[in-house]
């Protein structure tokens, strides 16, 4: 063994809200030499109700927990155990919980810590994650392991028996500080996508930057309990390096998709965006409308929110001469009057004959059709030379690429032949239109419906 004192600290919490718990139960073991030598066990007031979940697990209620002390009523105690030793949990998010409820009452917690789980996952990398898990992989009986008390008797049983070693007290490193054991220092200060992967292997969390190295830093070095719960997983980071920060938007818009990892929360859904559809009513009229559709099925322009649909079509009936009334914007018998709208066709109430009408109609659809651009937008590459693009046809992403600067490209087919195939998306469209949107981006774009070069 490579440690003669220690402390085992378990713990059971009260979730707030996803990435926020307050202390439930907290027990703490001593063991020095092997041995034994002081314990404290305790259930603390939450000072909120349980909810149902918790209550099933861990078998209490709020009833008893009514009449228990709040957490800055036996943090004394609970220091005088964690004073002149290594503190060693499971995983490290009982340890930032434990810290949390110090701050609250104004004291900074900083001792030297381990984690049972990262220790295995080294001697025994197969393993799963998992405290349970572990004791029957090892037939370690020791009672009901929602209770504080026997999982901290399995965590003392797993370190005797499999002599793992734990840190010295006055050692410097802090395995909760996970830059000194996460290699980051081959990161580069460049745009691109970044990994974070569990001891299993899995993606919890893709992240973007315009410098990787900064931004994954900041992830570690970050106060807030989402990101102390994130980096408490993460046991690798991969990355890619993607020339532009655009690339690795569109990038990490596509890996979130693929992946949905737990702890990315924007860009997970799929988000219908909305078009302009027609249909022919019982008087032989083409009525337009406003619909959510997937991008498979669209057949014009697509828009982010009914308002900015609303606001188009309202363009369309003022360009063409289209009744309100057949746009969805009024709903009262007899000829339709809307505040928007100088004048009605008629077409309502029968003065004008669908025929006519419907041609109106169907230029007014054609012209969202035509307004749709092919376009290829230039970025910087991953080295200097080559350059990195986005490529639009027809209003639809296609996906990015990468070409050397000496290649001669000329046409929409040419850039096609590079590109990485990517899905055309309510995320990436968001993206792209941002960015066409911003003045300086403009010489960046490259119309190929327009000009061939």
């Amino acid at each position: 063994m490579h440690h003669s004192s220690y402390t085992i600290v378990t713990i059971n919490t009260v979730p707030v809200t996803e990435y926020y718990h307050r202390l439930l139960e907290i027990c703490i073991v001593h063991i020095k030499n092997n041995i034994e030598v002081g314990r404290f066990n305790s259930l603390i007031n939450p000072q909120r109700p349980l909810g149902k979940d918790v209550l099933e697990h861990t078998g209490l209620t709020n009833d008893i927990l009514r009449f228990e002390p709040v957490f800055c009523e036996v943090a004394d105690e609970i220091l005088y155990y964690l004073k002149n030793t290594v503190v060693v949990t499971f995983s490290d998010f009982a340890y930032k919980v434990l810290r949390s409820e110090f701050k609250k009452i104004g004291y900074q917690l900083s001792v030297p810590t381990s984690c049972v789980s990262i220790l295995l996952n080294k001697n025994f990398p197969n393993l799963p994650n998992s405290l349970k898990l572990i004791s029957e992989h090892f037939e370690i009986c020791k009672g009901d392991l929602k209770r504080c008390d026997v999982m901290a008797e399995i965590m003392v049983e797993i370190i005797q028996r499999l002599n793992l070693a734990i840190l010295d007290s006055n050692s410097s490193v802090n395995p909760y500080n996970k830059k000194d054991r996460i290699d980051i220092s081959r990161l580069e200060r460049k745009p691109g996508v970044y990994y974070f992967k569990n001891s299993s292997g899995v993606v919890i969390y893709v992240g973007k930057a315009v410098r990787i190295k900064d931004r994954v830093k900041s992830h570690f070095n970050s106060n807030l309990q989402r990101e102390q719960i994130i980096c408490s997983e993460t046991t690798e980071i991969n990355h890619v390096y993607t020339g532009s920060n655009l690339i690795a938007e569109l990038s990490e818009s596509d890996e979130i998709m693929q992946y949905h990892p737990k702890y990315n929360i924007a860009q997970k859904k799929h988000t219908s965006p909305f078009i302009v559809v027609s249909k022919i009513n019982k008087k032989g009229y083409m009525q337009m409308s406003i619909v959510r559709k997937d991008y498979p099925d669209s057949i014009n322009e697509v828009f982010y929110n009914r308002k900015s649909v609303a606001k188009k079509l309202i363009e369309l009936c003022e360009e063409y001469e289209l009744c309100p009334k057949f746009s969805g914007f009024h709903k009262a018998l007899g000829k339709c009057k809307h505040d928007n709208f100088l004048d009605c066709p008629s077409a309502c109430i029968g003065e004008e004959p669908p025929e006519t009408y419907n041609l109106r109609v169907k230029a007014a659809l054609k012209s969202l059709e035509c307004n749709q651009n092919s376009f290829a937008i230039k970025l910087r590459g991953r080295t200097k030379d080559e350059m990195g693009f986005v490529l639009v046809r027809d209003g639809v992403y296609l996906g990015f690429g990468y070409v050397e600067l000496n290649e001669q490209i000329v046409s929409l087919h040419d850039f096609e032949s590079f590109i990485v195939h990517k899905t055309h998306s309510y995320h990436t469209t968001r993206i792209i239109d941002s960015f066409i949107q911003k003045p300086l981006n403009k010489s960046k774009i490259i119309y190929l419906d327009r000009v061939e070069f």
